[in-house]
């Protein structure tokens, strides 16, 4: 008798068929339960308000502009101080996110204010249990749009002021607790999306970037060269993986980073990005932010900029503007002569002066000078001369000065004598 086991196995041609469908079929259904999202379409922010009423209010000034995700970081810290409380505030605001039309990147770990001391291996068990915990509560947020395991992983003096020879060891300390949290996250939460934030296309790591479903880098270059190099190096990797690419953070204006050109290179290479940051404020106030509290802007240009609009920057095109094309100068310039010389009938006394029709004259030299863009845009006159009009103890010897400034810049602007 011939043995089980031994027994030759006859399948037909269909049934291997059906099975090599059948396995195919359960490897689509397993991706399919990956967000299906098209990065290009992200157009964010980062942003970490600290309550529900100024996220709902600020969240509010992002959506005329058609905003609609948001990047924020958590702390390791923050959880083994307050647990779940911690973490009941992170989902509810991603929860006020996702209502107010955003959805939420949450940055996991921080390699840009790294303590080393954390990312050692005595120390993965307690990484592993705030990872565990945060990737637990968010998860099944609908608001979610992917895990960042890692800000900026090498942006650190651990690496960067290390002597030279402890250099790379460092490094790959780093690289090493990043791939076991990817790890980590990916088999906690199978269908979520996850990425890591490069702190440039430079910096991107081939056994981390490998790991992650999206690949995004930071651009905080000064000159159109390398920005375009930056980019460039990570379209390359995002070809050579078959993964999306987009810009997480960008946009610094005390880095010759503008925001207008940061879009600009965004937009030509058709990938999404996060401005740093939404709100002007805090420590970064002079050189981050789009909206002031109260819901205006620093530049226009900026929000030019989110609708794929840009500066003339070809002189050979460029036509100057003509503030006199009308005869609006010397109108100008004669409502200001005629307000600067009525002080007095007999004699100089400039306190006889009137305030009113001194200021109604600065205000159309003002907006000559700032419809034309002929004066900084973050000094306008018109925002002294509105304080003008409300201080009644307004000293009239300042305004008087004030007049004459704008002018000497008509004549200037317009080339008159």
């Amino acid at each position: 008798m011939t043995s089980l086991c031994k027994a030759p196995i006859r399948i037909s041609a269909r049934a291997i068929l059906c099975v090599a469908l059948a396995i195919v079929a359960a490897v689509n259904i397993a991706y399919a339960e990956k967000p299906q999202i098209d990065c290009s379409s992200i157009r964010g922010v980062c942003y970490n308000p600290t309550s529900e009423e100024q996220a709902r209010r600020e969240l509010a000034y992002g959506k005329r502009v058609n905003l609609n995700a948001v990047r924020f970081w958590m702390s390791q810290g923050a959880y083994e101080k307050y647990g779940d409380a911690y973490l009941e505030s992170i989902v509810k605001f991603i929860r006020v996110c996702d209502d107010c039309g955003y959805k939420s990147m949450p940055i996991l770990f921080n390699g840009n204010m790294l303590n080393p001391a954390t990312i050692k291996p005595e120390a993965y068990e307690k990484a592993d249990a705030y990872a565990t915990a945060a990737v637990n509560a968010i998860k099944d947020e609908p608001g979610l749009l992917m895990f960042d395991v890692m800000n900026e992983p090498l942006c650190s003096p651990y690496v960067n002021a290390a002597p030279k020879e402890e250099r790379n060891a460092r490094a790959e300390e780093i690289w090493a607790f990043l791939r076991r949290e990817i790890a980590l996250v990916q088999k906690l939460a199978p269908d979520a999306l996850t990425t890591v934030g490069y702190t440039t296309a430079w910096e991107i790591e081939e056994s981390t970037v490998a790991m992650v479903d999206v690949i995004s880098f930071h651009d905080y270059n000064d000159r159109r060269e390398v920005v375009g190099n930056n980019f460039k190096l990570a379209a390359e990797w995002g070809q050579k993986l078959n993964k999306q690419v987009m810009n997480t953070e960008t946009g610094c204006l005390a880095r010759a980073n503008s925001y207008e050109m940061a879009l600009q290179f965004c937009n030509e290479n058709q990938m999404g990005w996060f401005l740093f940051e939404l709100m002007i404020h805090g420590r970064c106030i002079d050189e981050h932010g789009i909206f002031y509290p109260d819901g205006t802007i620093r530049d226009a240009g900026t929000i030019a900029a989110m609708f794929g609009c840009y500066r003339n920057r070809d002189s050979r095109t460029v036509v100057p503007t003509n503030p006199n094309r009308e005869g609006k100068v010397d109108r100008a310039l004669s409502l200001l002569r005629d307000a600067l010389k009525e002080y007095t009938s007999d004699a100089f006394d400039y306190r006889r002066s009137d305030k009113k029709k001194l200021l109604d004259a600065c205000e159309v030299a003002a907006n000559l000078l700032e419809a034309c863009e002929l004066v900084p845009m973050s000094d306008l006159p018109t925002t002294k001369i509105e304080e003008f009009r409300r201080d009644e103890n307004a000293d009239l010897w300042e305004i008087r000065k004030f007049a004459f400034q704008l002018a000497e810049r008509l004549k200037e602007v317009a080339q008159i004598f």
